[in-house]
């Protein structure tokens, strides 16, 4: 009987240490940190302009007013090609109408606050701001675009590019930044690019 209980006994502390060894072994293989990709391994969000449209009509010739208006809408389309979920921290663009400067019209501008794009995924976002006449001439004026004119030579020109913007005869330039990032791997950082584009408006 007493070899029976020690043969038992030993039994059942062979069995106890198994399973605690066996425990040991897989928490240790749980417990391996999960290795983060380099900033090479992940790719950024792209930026695609998906249109600049006009949404109004304009008197159908001279004179302006100043508070004539037209209103334009940019369309972008973010995408992430990830598998893993990214996060817009900021979005700033400019939508500008060639003029004859250098600098070039200023049709539209705005920053987007931030938003979050799922693995694989895509979000649309819009901007749709009002144009004002007697606003563009008055940052005519400023910018000297009128020449030795003053005045009158701003408002021909204005005059001009307004009825070609009504007319959607006009090309425009779309600049921006984006900085995003992977909130499963904040150790990354935050990703900043710049991005630039052209666009000719469709007829309404």
């Amino acid at each position: 009987m007493k070899k029976d209980w020690m043969r038992r006994r030993y039994l059942g502390l062979l069995f106890t240490f198994t399973i605690f060894l066996a425990a040991t072994i897989l928490g240790c293989a749980g417990s391996k940190p999960v290795p983060s990709p380099s900033a090479a391994e992940l790719l950024p969000v792209t930026v695609e302009v998906a249109g600049v449209e006009r949404l109004n009509d304009i008197a159908p010739k001279p004179p302006y007013q100043k508070t004539d208006t037209l209103v334009f809408r940019v369309n972008f389309r973010l995408s992430n090609p990830n598998a893993t979920p990214a996060k817009i921290e900021d979005l700033y663009f400019e939508v500008k109408a060639e003029d004859g400067t250098n600098e070039r019209t200023i049709v539209l501008t705005a920053s987007m606050p931030g938003g979050y794009i799922p693995p694989k995924g895509e979000m649309m976002w819009s901007w749709a701001e009002p144009y004002v006449y007697g606003g563009v001439l008055g940052s005519y004026l400023l910018r000297g675009v009128g020449g030795e004119e003053g005045v009158k030579g701003a408002a021909q020109k204005l005059e001009t590019l307004w009825q070609d913007l009504g007319a959607d005869k006009r090309k425009f330039f779309v600049e921006g930044k984006i900085a995003s990032s992977f909130p499963e791997f904040p150790g990354l950082g935050i990703d900043h690019r710049r991005f630039s584009t052209e666009f000719n408006v469709p007829k309404l």
